[in-house]
């Protein structure tokens, strides 16, 4: 079984042909170009644009394992949409199994960090208190969590996710700044 990963050894199923160096997407300049963030061999494999017919591309793309859609540019060239089928299998598999894992959860919250004792979060980017203390939502196995996240809210979680994990118990007071709830907090248990 052939599994793509991207450089930090996460399945990633997705890549992208698509026309670079022509001239405002004209036929016959630059390449149709193969790229991904994935470490599948066909990245970087180029092809002469020398017609809007991609059909043998998406052809020799589907012999090595790969599902693909075509949409057009903004200069009306052709861009394949890729997707590797076993890749993409070993994604659904692993998040059907999560989901399982999780289809009878508790919600709750989550803090990456002690509370702060005042039972108040500061706003690091407009530096103003909030109305508690910020916190994520989350869905709990017994002491199992899996964090329910924004895309805004992933890359807070990436800047704070090295901290000591907390489950916290409370009433939600507010929203945060990014988008977070707030909460009076009743009590906090370390995970």
């Amino acid at each position: 079984m052939t599994l793509y990963k991207d450089c930090l050894g996460i399945l990633n199923s997705k890549a992208t042909i698509s026309v670079f160096g022509s001239n405002y997407g004209q036929v016959g300049t630059g390449s149709l170009v193969l790229k991904t963030t994935n470490n599948c061999p066909e990245n970087g494999t180029r092809w002469p644009y020398i017609s809007a017919d991609v059909s043998d591309i998406i052809s020799q793309m589907e012999l090595n394992g790969w599902e693909c859609t075509t949409k057009l540019d903004g200069y009306n060239a052709p861009v394949i949409n890729c997707i590797h089928i076993e890749t993409q299998n070993a994604i659904d598999a692993k998040l059907q199994k999560i989901n399982d894992k999780f289809a009878n959860a508790e919600l709750g919250y989550i803090r990456f960090g002690k509370c702060p004792k005042n039972g108040i979060s500061i706003n690091h980017r407009d530096n103003t208190p909030e109305n508690g203390v910020s916190v994520f939502e989350a869905e709990f196995v017994g002491k199992e969590y899996r964090l329910l996240l924004t895309d805004f809210l992933q890359v807070t979680y990436v800047s704070i996710s090295d901290r000591p994990a907390y489950r916290i118990y409370g009433d939600v007071v507010g929203i945060g700044a990014d988008g977070e709830p707030v909460l009076k907090v009743k009590k906090s248990v370390k995970l």
